[in-house]
């Protein structure tokens, strides 16, 4: 699990959060579009925004995650809570 990392993902237009496994080598755009998939699935079709309107947010930092750079790029680490807006 060493490419992996722990993050929480909050999502407040549906009141939910979720732990979820990132790998680190892998894009943002990427890990979002994996990201929002699960969302929508499992909240039965509740969060519906288009991928392309989400943003990615790191609560703690106020930083907005650019699609174009990688995970270990960001300085997300294991614990990291992201928004989805």
């Amino acid at each position: 699990m060493k490419n992996k990392l722990l993050v929480t993902v909050i999502v407040p237009a549906i009141e939910m959060e979720y732990d979820v496994y990132i790998p680190n080598n892998k894009m943002i755009g990427t890990i979002k579009q994996y990201i929002i998939t699960s969302i929508i699935e499992l909240s039965h079709n509740t969060f519906t925004k288009p991928l392309n309107e989400v943003c990615m947010i790191d609560r703690d930092r106020q930083v907005e995650y650019d699609n174009s750079m990688y995970v270990k790029d960001t300085g997300i680490k294991n614990g990291t809570k992201l928004l989805i807006m």
